[in-house]
C-alpha cells in the first residue's frame, strides 16, 4: 500500500490516514492477518470467561446499568465504552493475546474491543468494522514501533498506551469523524494512555487493556460531541513521548504510513505466558526428551534484557506470577507441558518438580540479542551439557501460526466454556 505522509505532522498524518479509511482497499495479507487476529482474540477472551479480574470488572461495568447496542461477551449489551472495557480486560487476562513485536504491546485485543463496541453500536457492516480494526492497529503499531519497548523499561505498559491510541483511531473511524475531530480524539486519548509494568503478576495488567479500549471509544466519542484536545502531543518532540521517555533515549518516530501494513507483522501467541519467555520455552521444549531422566545441575538461559526486567519473576506463588517468571516457564517447556492456560494454576506453580527445575535457572542478560530469541545451556550433574538457541520463537512473522494452529488454540480455550457444540 502506497500512502506517503512523511511531509506532515504526526496529528495532520494520522488524521488524513484515519479519515481515508472508508475508501480503502486493504491488501488480502492485511484483511487475513485482521481475521486471525479477531478469531485470536474471542477465543482468548472467552476461555477467561471464569478468570477473577474479567469477572470483577464484569460486575462492576454492569452495575453502572449502562445502555446501548455493544455486545458483551457471554451476555447482555450496554454502551460501547462498557462492552470494551468488559470484552478488553477478558481478552488479556490470561496474557494469551497477540503481540506487535516492534511496539512490544497487545495490540489486537483492545482494538478489536473497541471496534467491535462501536460498530455493533452504530449498526455499522462487518467490512466496516474490519476497516476501522485495521486502521487504529496501524495507528498504535506505527506510534508505538522503537518506543514501547522503551517505555515498557521505564515502567510503562506499552499496551495501556497504544492500545489506547489504537482504540481511539478505531472508534473515530466508524463515528466518521472528520480530520480536526480525529486530532481530538487521538489527543483525548494520549492524556488517558496508562499502566505500570509494576503491575504485571496482577489483575491491574488485563484491566490496563480494557481501560485502553474503555478510554479509546471514550475519546472518540467526546470528540463527536466536540472535545477540543492537544493536537501536538503525538510528535516527535511532543508531550506525550516526552513524558513517558524523559531522557529521549527513544522518540515517536514521525509518521509515514508508506508500505506494507503493520498488522502483517504482527504475532500470535502459541504460549500463555508473557511473550518474552517465548523462545525460551520454545528452545527448553526442543531440548526435552534429550534431557530427559539426566539430574540438572543448572541452567542458563541468555536473553534480551527486557525479558529479565519484565518476565524475571524468581519465585512465582501464583499462576499470574508465573506468566511473568522466565524460569517457570522454561521449567513448562522442559517437563513436556504446553505452556497452556492450564498451566498456570497454582497448584501447577506450586509442582515440587517445576519448582525443583525453575530454581536452577539463571537468566544472563544479552543486550544484543533480539527479543524473540534465546540460547539455553542445560549442565547435568553427570559432568556433560546440553545447549540450544531459538533464532526466531513461533508465533512470530518468519515463523508464524497456521489456521490449522490458530483453530487448535481456539478450540481448547473455547470447549470448556461452551461446550463441543457451543
Amino acid at each position: 500500500m502506497t500512502f506517503a505522509t512523511a511531509n506532515f505532522a504526526n496529528a495532520a498524518a494520522a488524521a488524513r490516514f484515519i479519515a481515508s479509511a472508508p475508501g480503502r482497499n486493504d491488501p488480502t495479507e492485511a484483511v487475513d492477518a485482521a481475521r486471525m487476529v479477531l478469531v485470536d482474540t474471542l477465543g482468548v477472551a472467552l476461555g477467561a470467561a471464569d478468570e477473577d479480574a474479567g469477572r470483577i470488572v464484569r460486575k462492576v461495568a454492569l452495575a453502572w446499568n449502562s445502555s446501548g447496542g455493544a455486545q458483551i461477551l457471554l451476555g447482555g449489551r450496554s454502551a460501547p465504552a462498557i462492552a470494551a472495557l468488559i470484552n478488553a480486560t477478558h481478552g488479556h487476562c490470561l496474557d494469551y493475546d497477540d503481540t506487535h513485536v516492534g511496539a512490544v504491546a497487545h495490540l489486537g485485543n483492545p482494538t478489536w474491543a473497541a471496534a467491535l463496541a462501536m460498530g455493533q453500536h452504530s449498526g455499522a457492516c462487518d467490512r466496516d468494522i474490519l476497516n476501522a480494526f485495521i486502521t487504529g492497529f496501524e495507528i498504535g503499531a506505527r506510534l508505538g514501533i522503537g518506543f514501547g519497548g522503551a517505555a515498557n523499561l521505564r515502567g510503562f505498559h506499552s499496551t495501556g498506551m497504544f492500545g489506547c491510541l489504537a482504540a481511539a483511531a478505531a472508534a473515530a473511524t466508524l463515528l466518521g469523524l472528520d480530520e480536526p475531530g480525529i486530532r481530538n480524539a487521538l489527543g483525548a486519548a494520549a492524556t488517558q494512555a496508562a499502566g505500570l509494568t509494576a503491575s504485571f503478576g496482577t489483575m491491574s495488567k488485563p484491566f490496563h487493556a480494557g481501560k485502553a479500549a474503555m478510554n479509546g471509544v471514550l475519546a472518540a466519542e467526546l470528540a463527536a460531541a466536540g472535545f477540543d484536545a492537544a493536537d501536538g502531543l503525538l510528535e516527535p518532540q511532543g508531550g506525550f513521548g516526552d513524558a513517558y521517555v524523559q531522557d529521549r533515549a527513544a522518540v515517536i518516530q514521525n509518521l509515514d504510513f508508506s508500505g506494507p501494513l503493520e498488522i502483517t507483522r504482527n504475532t500470535l501467541k502459541p504460549y500463555a505466558s508473557c511473550l518474552l519467555t517465548h523462545p525460551v520455552i520454545d528452545a527448553m521444549r526442543s531440548v526435552a526428551d534429550a534431557a530427559a531422566a539426566r539430574p540438572i545441575d543448572a541452567i542458563e538461559v541468555e536473553v534480551n534484557p527486557s525479558c529479565i526486567k519484565l518476565a524475571g519473576n524468581p519465585d512465582p506463588q501464583t499462576g499470574l506470577e508465573g506468566k511473568f517468571s522466565t524460569a517457570y516457564c522454561a521449567a513448562l517447556g522442559l517437563h513436556g507441558y504446553g505452556v497452556t492456560s492450564a498451566d498456570f494454576s497454582a497448584q501447577r506453580v506450586a509442582d515440587p518438580t517445576l519448582r525443583d527445575t525453575l530454581s536452577r535457572v539463571t537468566l544472563i542478560a544479552a543486550p544484543d540479542r533480539i527479543m524473540t530469541s534465546a540460547r539455553i545451556r542445560l549442565s547435568f550433574a553427570d559432568g556433560g551439557a546440553l545447549d540450544a538457541e531459538t533464532a526466531l520463537a513461533r508465533g512470530n512473522p518468519g515463523n508464524p501460526m497456521s489456521w490449522d494452529d490458530l483453530r487448535t488454540k481456539f478450540m481448547a480455550l473455547v470447549t470448556p466454556v461452551l461446550g463441543e457444540n457451543g
